[in-house]
């Protein structure tokens, strides 16, 4: 079911939905201007969908391409970036304009992606300079701002883990051909200064990792252009850092993990049901499977087209656990928000 057109989800470890669950925010989505905004809708009625502007953004964010957010769980409090600015929303008062909360000093650049706690209170975001890549948390209500970590490599994807935000994951991003240590996590008393938490198996490239909500790890995928096997959906934590086979596939590409840890959800480079791995004969196409988890095995969802951001499916499981959302886009190029129903 078409949830909202010329719009697209935000990024698959972030959250949309708000007001109870009730309710979801997009990034509304012109072709030719890129992103022009946020706006909520009610996901499980879109024939009533009272279709609520949040904000607009400039004409300039155009040449960003893709603008994100976070909303946080537990509060009517949205952030994002763009314009090398970190921005906070009201989703409580329609009227509100962005608020303008913290700005990249001369020489430096913010990062797209964003993290807001449970309760709205703490932002993850990061800054690069020459060489650097640091980790910066900002107290949003009272403005401070304390620098987490930094990087000489390129360090990114940061986001609270929904099980317990002690604990933070983000990414060694690069070629997963030789990247070898693709998913870290930092904890302010177990592991202050950060720390892999998958010891990659030699020929397996690993990406996209998502943490879990109901316990201190994350599911991450071993690509298809991995020369070695077994492909597909993992498991890692800092207990666990030797990872663990959840699902074989050669094509998984993104995922998401149910709130009570018995599902997945993922998307594919290419038609789950031909022969070959990666790219290998894609097509353009994409399909949005469901996995279980004890048993690995998958259902198709929805077949759908996939080219650059933000026109990837980026599938996420609805709070409740009772739809899969997906971005789907159409042989006419229109970006649209869809809905698949779970049993």
């Amino acid at each position: 079911m078409n949830i909202s057109t010329g719009a697209h989800l935000t990024y698959p470890h972030a959250n949309g939905f708000h007001a109870g669950g009730e309710r979801l925010v997009v990034t509304r989505w012109d072709p030719d201007r890129l992103a022009t905004g946020f706006a909520s809708v009610a996901w499980r009625s879109p024939g009533e969908a009272d279709p609520r502007e949040v904000c607009g953004l400039p004409d300039r964010c155009a040449k960003e391409g893709t603008v994100w957010f976070d909303v946080a769980r537990a509060a009517e409090r949205l952030a994002a970036v763009w314009d090398d600015a970190l921005h906070v929303v009201d989703l409580a008062d329609h009227a509100a304009e962005p608020e303008t909360v913290y700005r990249a000093p001369a020489g430096r650049t913010l990062q797209g992606l964003v993290s807001i706690s449970a309760s709205g209170d703490r932002v993850l975001f990061s800054e690069e300079s020459p060489g650097a890549y640091t980790l910066l948390e900002m107290d949003v209500d009272t403005g401070g701002v304390r620098e987490l970590h930094t990087r000489d490599w390129w360090a990114n994807h940061a986001h609270y883990c929904p099980a317990d935000e002690e604990w933070i994951g983000f990414s060694h991003e690069g070629p997963t051909e030789t990247v070898p240590d693709r998913v870290w996590a930092r904890h302010a008393v177990e592991m202050p200064e950060g720390r892999c938490v998958l010891k990659q198996p030699e020929g397996l490239c690993f990406g996209h990792e998502r943490w879990a909500h109901h316990a201190v790890g994350a599911v991450v995928v071993a690509y298809g252009v991995s020369p070695a096997e077994p492909r597909g959906l993992y498991w890692t934590s800092p207990d666990e850092p030797s990872g663990r086979l959840l699902s074989r596939g050669d094509r998984y590409w993104h995922c998401d993990i149910s709130r009570d840890g018995t599902l997945a959800v993922v998307d594919t480079t290419g038609p789950a049901d031909r022969p070959g791995k990666g790219w290998d004969g894609a097509d353009g196409v994409a399909d949005v499977l469901l996995v279980d988890l004890a048993e690995g095995r998958t259902t198709p969802l929805a077949r759908t087209r996939a080219t650059r951001h933000p026109a990837h499916p980026h599938p996420v499981f609805a709070p409740d656990g009772s739809a899969v959302l997906f971005n789907d886009l159409g042989a006419d190029g229109t970006l649209s928000v869809t809905r698949v129903d779970l049993p």
